[in-house]
């Protein structure tokens, strides 16, 4: 029971991170307001690359996200200096959507599996990490409403 919660509440809060920014465009995306590092692109890869971090790295399987997103969003990254074009919003929100599908199929069945060695934060299951990545999103779910907020004032700028 407590797992089926778990990842109804996975797909819930990334229904909330993925309807924060549809209808943005490549160029919104990409600003990086005065006082912030990122922009929403990296944001976005960023929840997806740290969820599976948090899932995989404990286990020491392979990790389905590209090699590439860990230097255009690992910690530490910023887009100013980013070596290769990053991926199109379309295939940030694709990639999303189906984490929440891969974590389900991969990790539901064994939420409750111990891992080979706990977190630093003492966590020693899957059950007990998967609410610590919804945190996370949750804190650069308000960076990315905050960017947009900030392109909404600039834009309002721009039309006096």
């Amino acid at each position: 029971m407590k797992n089926d919660i778990l990842l109804k509440q996975l797909a819930a809060f990334r229904h909330n991170t993925l309807s924060a920014v549809e209808g943005l465009t490549e160029e919104e995306a990409d600003f990086v307001p005065e006082g912030f590092n990122n922009n929403i692109r990296w944001n976005l890869g960023h929840i997806f690359l740290d969820q599976y971090d948090w899932l995989y790295h404990k286990i020491r399987e392979d990790h389905p996200a590209p090699i590439h997103y860990r230097e255009l969003f690992g910690y530490g990254t910023k887009p100013e200096n980013w070596q290769r074009t990053p991926p199109t919003l379309q295939e940030l929100r694709h990639r999303l959507m189906e984490q929440v599908q891969v974590i389900g199929e991969q990790f539901g069945h064994r939420l409750d599996q111990e891992l080979d060695e706990p977190t630093e934060l003492g966590m020693n299951t899957f059950a007990e990490v998967l609410p610590r990545t919804f945190y996370h999103e949750g804190l650069h779910l308000g960076t990315i409403l905050s960017i947009k907020k900030a392109i909404h004032l600039q834009k309002q700028t721009q039309t006096k």
